[in-house]
C-alpha cells in the first residue's frame, strides 16, 4: 500500500501529461480570407495554389483536424473583426489592415509576410470632368476603407497635395464600387487589379501605381491570434509551412501562367491580372520573410496612418512581429537562402 501511495502522484502526473498531449491540437483551424467582390469564395496567388490543391486539408488530415476557410467580402477589416470575436484563428490581410487592427488592440502576431508590390488603380467616370489627380478634389471616391487600397489612395492623394478631407470617401467593396461608378453613384473609385468598368468602356483609368513603386502596398501578412499561437505553437508552425510552400510555388517564373489561370476562379479578368504583375519579380513579390525592410515599412505605415487620422494611436511594433515560425520552416525546407533578406 505504501508503494501505491508513493506511485500515485507519478501515475497522476503521467495521466495528466497524456491528456495534455491528446488535447494539444484543435478540432478545427479557422482561417479568415479576403473574399472576392463578385461572390466567389476563392483567392489567387499563393493562397489560390494552397486552396486548389487542398494543402491545408492534406497537412492536417492525419490529425483529424478540420479546416474552415471563411471568405469576407468586407475584406481585411472583416477578417480583423472575425479574429477579434474569436471566430477565426488566422487571417491573411493587407498592410494597412495589420496596422489598424493592432492599433485598435487586436491580439495577434504577424508571423509571415505575404509579399509586396500590390497596385492601386484609380478609375473615373468620363462625365465627372476628372482629367488629373488634382481634379479629384471635392469628388466622391469609392474605396474599401481600412484596406491597402485605402492606404494607396491616401498616398497618391498626398503626392499631389491632397488629403482625405479634400475628397469625399465612400466606403464600398470592389463589386459595389464598380456598380456605383457605373451608375454615377461616385465620381471615381480606387481598386485593385480588376477593372471591369474600364473594360466595358463605362469608365477610364486615370492613374495606377505600376510605374510608381513608392505608392504600391507593402507586404501584407498572415496573422494568428495570440491565444491560438500560445496554445498550439507546433500547429501554428505547420500552418506557416503550408503557406510558405504556396509562396515558393508562386515565386517560380514557370508558374506565372498557372497563377493567372487559378485567378480566373475569383471572377477577375485574366488580362488585367496579367498586366498587373507583368513587370513584377515573382520571387520578390512572394518573399515570406519578415525582414528589416518589412519592419521599416510597417513603421512608415504606422506613422502615415497616424498623421492622416486613419489610426488614433501608435503601438510598439516589437509586439507585432514573430519571426520564429517562418525562420524555423525555411530552415526545415532548405529555403533559408532562397529569398533575399
Amino acid at each position: 500500500m505504501k508503494h501505491w501511495i508513493k506511485l500515485l502522484p507519478i501515475v497522476s502526473l503521467l495521466f495528466m501529461s497524456v491528456s495534455a498531449q491528446a488535447s494539444d491540437k484543435p478540432s478545427v483551424i479557422r482561417f479568415g480570407l479576403v473574399g472576392n467582390a463578385y461572390g466567389k469564395p476563392y483567392t489567387s496567388g499563393p493562397l489560390g495554389y494552397v486552396n486548389e490543391y487542398g494543402l491545408l486539408e492534406k497537412e492536417f488530415a492525419k490529425d483529424g483536424i478540420k479546416i474552415e476557410l471563411s471568405y469576407f467580402t468586407g475584406a481585411g477589416p472583416a477578417v480583423n473583426e472575425a479574429i477579434a470575436s474569436g471566430l477565426d484563428d488566422f487571417g491573411s490581410v493587407g498592410d494597412l489592415v495589420v496596422v489598424v487592427g493592432k492599433s485598435g488592440g487586436l491580439k495577434v502576431k504577424y508571423i509571415l509576410a505575404s509579399g509586396g508590390g500590390s497596385n492601386t488603380y484609380i478609375q473615373v467616370n468620363p462625365a465627372s470632368g476628372i482629367k488629373t489627380l488634382k481634379d479629384l478634389k471635392g469628388k466622391r471616391i469609392g474605396v474599401n476603407k481600412g484596406t491597402y487600397i485605402h492606404l494607396g489612395l491616401d498616398r497618391i492623394l498626398d503626392g499631389v497635395g491632397l488629403k482625405e478631407k479634400d475628397v469625399k470617401l465612400v466606403n464600398l467593396n470592389a463589386g459595389d464600387a464598380n456598380n456605383a461608378l457605373a451608375t454615377n453613384g461616385v465620381d471615381a473609385i480606387a481598386s485593385s487589379a480588376d477593372r471591369p468598368v474600364v473594360d466595358q468602356g463605362i469608365a477610364k483609368l486615370l492613374y495606377d501605381t505600376r510605374k510608381a513603386p513608392q505608392y504600391q502596398s507593402s507586404p501584407g501578412g498572415l496573422l494568428v491570434s495570440e491565444s491560438f499561437a500560445k496554445k498550439y505553437p507546433e500547429i501554428t508552425k505547420r500552418v506557416v509551412k503550408v503557406f510558405i510552400k504556396g509562396q515558393y510555388w508562386a515565386s517560380q517564373e514557370q508558374n506565372r501562367e498557372k497563377q493567372l489561370i487559378l485567378g480566373l476562379k475569383t471572377g477577375s479578368s485574366y488580362k488585367n491580372s496579367k498586366d498587373d504583375i507583368a513587370d513584377q519579380d515573382l520571387k520578390k513579390k512572394y518573399n515570406p520573410q519578415i525582414t528589416a525592410s518589412v519592419e521599416k515599412k510597417y513603421l512608415e505605415i504606422e506613422d502615415f496612418a497616424l498623421a492622416h487620422g486613419i489610426i488614433r494611436r501608435k503601438f510598439n511594433l516589437d509586439t507585432l512581429f514573430d519571426k520564429s515560425y517562418s525562420e524555423a520552416v525555411l530552415k526545415e525546407l532548405g529555403l533559408q537562402n532562397y529569398w533575399e533578406k
